[in-house]
C-alpha cells in the first residue's frame, strides 16, 4: 500500500526537455560552410549583399565587374561555343565533358522523372499527330 501512495505522488518528469525561452540567445551570423571551396568563402561578403539586394538572383551582381563578365563571355563564344560560367564559383568550362543529346542516353534512374514519364492519354495524342478527341 505504501508504494502505491508513492507512485501516486510521484509526478511524471518527461526525458525531453524543451529549450529555455528565456535564455539569452547568441546572435546569428552568417558564415560560408566549412566544405565550400577556398573562392567561395573569400567572397562570401560579396555573395551577402548580392543576396541581400533583392528578390531575384542576378549572376552580374556576383561578377567583379559587368564589363568582365561581358568579356569572359565574349571570349568563350569566340574559343568554339563551348561555354563557361564566371561568378562566384569561378570559371567553369565546358569543354570536354559530355553532354547528353537524348535523355536515353543517362543512366536509367533519369527515365523514370515526372517530366519524362508519359500517360495513355499523352501518348495517344502523341501518336495521333496532336489531333484533339471529341
Amino acid at each position: 500500500m505504501f508504494r502505491t501512495l508513492v507512485r501516486r505522488a510521484h509526478v511524471h518528469k518527461p526525458g525531453f526537455r524543451f529549450p529555455d525561452r528565456k535564455a539569452p540567445k547568441e546572435a546569428h551570423v552568417p558564415h560560408p560552410h566549412p566544405a565550400a571551396p577556398p573562392n567561395v568563402a573569400d567572397n562570401f561578403q560579396k555573395f551577402q549583399q548580392a543576396y541581400e539586394s533583392g528578390p531575384h538572383f542576378d549572376p552580374s551582381k556576383l561578377n567583379d565587374t559587368a564589363s568582365a563578365s561581358a568579356s569572359s563571355s565574349s571570349s568563350s563564344s569566340a574559343a568554339g561555343g563551348a561555354g563557361s560560367s564566371s561568378g562566384l564559383l569561378g570559371n567553369i568550362s565546358m569543354s570536354g565533358r559530355e553532354v547528353a543529346e537524348d535523355t536515353h542516353l543517362l543512366p536509367e534512374r533519369f527515365w523514370r522523372t515526372p517530366a519524362l514519364v508519359l500517360g495513355d492519354e499523352e501518348m495517344e495524342s502523341i501518336m495521333l499527330g496532336g489531333a484533339a478527341r471529341s
